[in-house]
């Protein structure tokens, strides 16, 4: 490197000998002799001033430690200051000393938090319970809720065993209330034709007139029964009161698929019986989410702002209205102003209509929908009761300790309270006592099934946050003994026919309802009363200001023992209590051993009944319907997810609707009409049962069935419903779970005697048959082929349809499909498998004349396999 020069960027050169840089003259000739320093620096302090601030402040943002070279950096200096060298020290403490980003704890304080909760509910209603289940749960969106379906644990056999011998919940919140007031008389008018005493108790029987049992029936359409039928309901009648003998209070019960439908009847109805027009007293709200207070429920801001606030609330919609037009007004001119080459203006104008929808998310929309028909008014109760479901033994011991009753009598002459007000009364203060002891007896019984079937008792109880477990006790203290003479008493004094004080309860009162809902504590007024206490975990006692909760707590009897089950499984207890407590009641229940379930857990119970479930077991309804065709988009979706190899070809299984319920096809065309109906003929029920039973011999060895008879009576039922399905219940013979979308058949004489000869026989098997589409696939790839080759013409000539016709399998057309099944799968109940369908009134005629000796016996096909097996059906 020596024998070169190198040259520099400012113009000089360096000699490697002398190693002494060469100016040129001409620079050094125009520089000047000498300057004044202060008159420099005056003249250039702008410049100065600037070159200062530049070397302060950096453009680009860049780590402390990219200031220094490589050679000074330490790793100790990311958490030694000193480590730093002097200079840039000071600027390593105020970037340490900037905010960082606010955690998510912070971000999701409350105020926020409730904003967010209240924008996330306008196309879905949430259930009071809704936070809770959410972090444990799956939810789903159904009916226009968000309800929790199943847990994320695996729980199903767990459900089961709760169920069988322990304490499940569930959250039916989401179930419709419609009130109805009148005099009965209007309201027996009203109702009478939307049911039928055919297929079962009416709204008017008289065991549930009396407001102390739960009746349940099936609504249809007006004058429409059979057919027309609208889905399930219960209803509960307030008892009598002296005071107003003439005039009731209803309340029916029904699923949130079919509550539209079922209002827009009861409205048609009462508005024949009365000959007068339908009066909408609803009122429609809108809140403002900035002046909600904190904790409050929806159904609590409706009930606050209801009362003198009609005139409020139209002049708010009108002002909303007023502002939402001046504001497109105002965009509409600047866009026509602007024109096309006004962009800039336009984006202003998104901006404020981007503003006008944030303003109208600023209100949340409520309807208190009530109307007057004549002298009867109905009123919707949805959303503002809670309603819990207890299922298994065990029920009674959780309810019994969180329902404590409460204690009414004080010294104090004060009414501010409403239960002091409302219990001044010594005819209901003598049924509170009333209610006390019957509950008490209630404790003692083993199980709900011990009790009346649909019994209702009134209570009033105690907050249950104030006596609250420490830690969840899933199974009863052993420390607790019964007393086996007052248990005897009890149980006798409660299987008596029980009186109407027991059943009221000051939860029919709406005022009641509203003073109980505004008057409650929160949690975190309750917990800093706790807090107080100099020993942790001492019951609160706050007297005169604790909570007084109205509740009715209603009986389910479960399944009725019979051969497949051992009887009144599924049996428990209905809460329902005001809005507002539901988390309270919840909480105290789940740390009093209940286990918590969904949706999921609700088909379960019902499919291990072997009973309806709605809507999906009610194909006869448009709620049923919807979703059965629910179901056969979910099932094509996940069919067409999977690639062929990977998925079953039902071509070849010979089945035509795996994915759905074919009901029109188990009628024949002859009729007509595709319009079908499930039979609820209570009367021709039983006599179908009793026909379809296997024909048993008795002492003389005859038999006690007749086919003639049976066959005369079936055809007597024929006659009056013919286009009618009958819901099945299917017990496996041997082997084998039935499936949803399966068949039920009728089995030939062959099948039948090769059961009976060789008891390993389980069931024929189908022979698999071509699939069609395939074979056109084939052709069409081996035409390809050959039109890519040239060779097209020297294909031989197509079979046609008559030709590529195979024979049919003898077996199919012997064994004709009577039905489907609706749900199946292993019985834990049972302990096999079982399931439950819909067949054919005239497939079951079909099935008694071709093998009267095995009445009930067929042959059911899963939509997976060629393997048919043999099953009992019973009604």
């Amino acid at each position: 490197m020596d024998q070169f020069n190198r040259k520099r960027k400012h113009g000089g050169f360096i000699n490697n000998q002398t190693k002494k840089q060469k100016v040129s003259d001409n620079i050094l000739s125009q520089a000047p002799q000498a300057i004044d320093v202060i008159e420099y620096a005056k003249c250039r302090a702008a410049e100065l001033q600037l070159l200062d601030a530049a070397t302060q402040k950096r453009k680009v943002s860049q780590a402390v430690n990219g200031l220094m070279s490589i050679s000074m950096r330490r790793r100790a200096m990311s958490h030694n200051v000193k480590r730093m060298p002097r200079r840039i020290r000071e600027m390593v403490t105020i970037k340490a000393n900037k905010h960082k980003r606010p955690s998510r704890k912070h971000r999701r304080r409350p105020k926020n938090l409730l904003q967010e909760y209240i924008r996330r509910q306008k196309t879905k209603v949430w259930l009071e319970t809704h936070i809770w289940h959410a972090k444990r749960f799956k939810m789903t969106e159904k009916w226009g809720y968000k309800i929790p379906y199943q847990p994320t644990n695996k729980s199903a056999r767990a459900s089961y065993r709760a169920t069988q011998h322990h304490c499940q919940m569930i959250d039916v919140s989401y179930l419709c209330c419609i009130e109805i007031l009148g005099k009965e008389e209007n309201i027996l008018n009203g109702i009478s034709s939307l049911c039928n005493c055919q297929a079962g108790p009416t709204i008017g029987a008289k065991m549930c007139l009396e407001g102390t049992r739960e009746g349940e029936c099936v609504l249809f359409k007006q004058g429409s029964y059979p057919v027309g039928a609208i889905g399930p309901v219960t209803f509960l009648w307030r008892p009598k009161s002296e005071s107003e003998p003439f005039e009731r209070q209803l309340w029916i019960w029904c699923h949130p698929s079919c509550y539209e439908e079922l209002w827009k009847e009861l409205e048609s109805s009462f508005s024949q019986s009365e000959n007068c027009e339908v009066q909408d007293m609803s009122v429609q709200l809108k809140c403002p989410i900035e002046g909600m207070e904190k904790g409050k429920t929806l159904s609590e801001i409706t009930d606050s702002s209801v009362v003198n606030n009609n005139t409020k609330e139209e002049n708010m919609s009108v002002d909303l209205k007023g502002m939402g037009d001046s504001v497109e007004n105002e965009s509409e001119k600047k866009k026509e102003i602007d024109g096309p080459k006004g962009k800039r203006k336009q984006k202003k104008g998104k901006k404020q209509a981007s503003k006008k929808e944030e303003s109208e998310e600023q209100f949340v929309k409520v309807v208190n929908r009530k109307s007057q028909i004549g002298k009867v008014s109905m009123s919707s109760l949805k959303d503002r009761l809670v309603r819990h479901r207890f299922i298994g033994p065990e029920s009674q011991q959780v309810l019994a300790r969180t329902l404590n009753v409460a204690n009414i009598m004080f010294n104090s002459n004060e009414t501010s309270y409403w239960w002091k007000e409302y219990y001044q009364d010594k005819k209901l203060s003598l049924g509170f006592n009333q209610q006390r002891e019957f509950w008490d007896g209630v404790i003692q019984c083993q199980s709900a099934a011990e009790l009346s079937p649909h019994v209702v008792i009134g209570l009033t109880v105690r907050d249950p946050r104030v006596f609250r477990a420490k830690i969840r006790n899933e199974f009863p203290d052993p420390d607790e003994e019964i007393n086996e003479s007052l248990l005897s008493e009890n149980v006798e004094a409660i299987k008596l026919k029980i009186s109407q004080d027991v059943s009221n309860s000051a939860l029919w009162d709406e005022e009641i309802r509203k003073t109980v809902t505004s008057t409650k504590k929160t949690d975190f007024e309750i917990n800093q009363l706790k807090s107080e206490h100099l020993v942790p975990g001492t019951e609160l006692i706050l007297g005169e200001d604790e909570s007084r909760i109205p509740v009715l707590i209603i009986q389910n009897p479960g399944t009725n023992p019979s051969e497949q089950n051992h009887g009144h499984y599924g049996s428990g207890w209905d809460l329902i209590m005001p809005a507002g407590w539901s988390m309270a009641f919840w909480v105290a229940n789940i740390y009093h051993g209940a286990r918590a379930g969904g949706l999921r857990e609700l088909q379960c119970l019902a499919n291990e009944q072997q009973s309806q479930h709605f809507p999906e077991d009610y194909p006869d309804t448009s709620a049923g319907k919807i979703e059965e065709v629910r179901i056969k988009n979910e099932k094509e979706a996940e069919h067409s997810r999977r690639p062929p190899a990977k998925r079953p070809n039902f071509n070849k299984l010979s089945m035509e609707n795996p994915f759905s319920w074919a009901w029109d096809k188990l009628f024949s065309k002859e009729n007509g009409s595709s319009d079908f109906h499930v039979l609820r003929d209570k009367k021709d029920l039983s006599t179908l049962r009793k026909i379809m039973n296997v024909a048993k011999k008795n002492k003389k060895g005859f038999e006690s069935g007749s086919t003639e008879e049976g066959n005369a009576s079936i055809q007597d039922i024929m006659s009056r419903h013919q286009q009618s399905l009958v819901f099945v219940k299917i017990s496996m013979n041997s082997k084998g779970c039935p499936e949803e979308m399966g068949t039920i058949s009728i089995p030939t004489l062959e099948d039948v005697e090769k059961m009976k000869t060789d008891r390993h026989f389980t069931g024929p098997l189908r022979h698999q048959q071509p699939d069609p589409e395939l074979e056109k696939k084939k052709e069409k790839r081996k035409a390809q082929k050959l039109l890519n080759k040239g060779l097209l013409k020297l294909l031989p000539p197509q079979k046609t349809s008559v030709e590529g016709e195979e024979e049919k399998d003898p077996d199919d057309s012997d064994r004709d499909i009577i039905g489907f099944i609706k749900h199946g799968g292993f019985s834990l109940n049972n302990g096999q498998g079982a399931g439950k369908g819909f067949c054919s009134m005239a497939g079951l005629q079909k099935l008694l004349e071709s093998i009267p000796s095995e009445r009930n016996l067929v042959l059911i096909r899963n939509p997976r396999t060629l393997q048919y097996r043999f099953a009992r059906l019973s009604f």
